[in-house]
């Protein structure tokens, strides 16, 4: 069979955000490799994007029942594919046309890569761009949360590594690092150096919930065998990782916070080797919400990273 020939399955779980959702249906459909088939889990309980859905005959839709969160809902799209590969995309985020064009030449030519990932910009123009040692075996970069910017929208999977994963555990905050922990494991990835994602949602809602550090702690516990083996700098790193975003959380919860403080110091603490970044911002936990501005320039550095810098997730 020839690349041009390749199914792909998109999955899009969807919770109330229909007019996002008409957005990445028409960036799926617009691409440029054929064929694609695109399925759309409902998660609202009360089939609250059948409005959206109906206007695009070409669309499987299946509604849940009830609401039993992202995770369950990419289970029962993943039950349902048919493709070679499939992509996983979130229902605020949009691919750029050439997406899957171009991923899919590439993991077709090598056979030992399951996963390929790329670039993706940030709604207000920010550019995250694949760090150039994150490909081949990336296993250590998984366990360490740097692993930007390969989000599950990002990525284009074979369906028979998917297969041997799921279900998809649910870890609330974790779910997106504990699959590419699991995906890792099981192969190796590479990239397309463009930004071929729109990701939704940029700003400060990045920093909204505590939820993302429950989940990493979540993920250190169940992989803690795997972090016991050598080199232990992988271990240093998830936790600093892990402590910088909840100082980060903190500080924008809170217009001064002694535990900011304690958590971005911890960071420094376990970060290996000498990082200006991590040192710039548990200075400016000092001055809590006053200085927090300047902290989200150096927080996006470290998280978003610059266009050739990996970071947390």
């Amino acid at each position: 069979m020839s690349t041009a020939d390749r199914l792909v399955s998109v999955v899009i779980p969807t919770y109330y955000r229909n007019e996002c959702l008409t957005e990445a249906l028409d960036s799926v459909i617009d691409q440029t490799h054929k064929p694609v088939e695109i399925i759309v889990v409902d998660d609202s309980g009360e089939s609250h994007a059948l409005s959206v859905v109906k206007r695009y005959p070409e669309v499987e839709y299946i509604p849940h029942d009830k609401n039993r969160g992202a995770q369950a809902a990419r289970n029962t799209g993943l039950e349902k594919v048919r493709g070679d590969y499939v992509n996983l995309l979130d229902d605020d985020d949009r691919m750029r046309p050439r997406k899957l064009e171009k991923q899919i030449e590439l993991i077709e030519s090598n056979p030992d890569v399951g996963v390929v990932y790329c670039g993706k910009q940030w709604e207000n123009g920010h550019k995250v761009m694949p760090d150039s040692d994150i490909r081949g075996d990336v296993l250590h970069h998984a366990l360490s949360f740097q692993m930007t910017p390969s989000s599950p929208s990002a990525m284009l999977i074979e369906r028979e590594i998917l297969d041997d994963i799921r279900p998809l555990t649910d870890r609330p905050g974790g779910d997106d690092l504990g699959l590419k922990i699991e995906l890792a494991r099981r192969t190796a990835f590479d990239f397309v150096d463009e930004p071929l994602l729109i990701q939704g949602h940029a700003g400060e809602s990045r920093g909204g919930s505590m939820g993302a550090v429950v989940g990493r702690r979540q993920i250190l516990d169940e992989y803690a065998a795997l972090y016991e083996e050598p080199p232990q700098s992988v271990y240093r790193s998830a936790l600093a990782h892990t402590y910088l975003l909840e100082a980060h959380i903190l500080l924008y919860q809170n217009t001064w916070s002694l535990k900011a403080i304690k958590a971005a110091t911890l960071a420094l603490y376990y970060v290996p080797g000498l990082r200006l970044s991590f040192a710039g911002y548990a200075l400016v936990s000092l001055f809590g919400r006053p200085g927090r501005r300047f902290g989200w320039k150096i927080y996006d550095r470290l998280v978003l990273g610059d266009e050739h810098q990996g970071g947390l997730t």
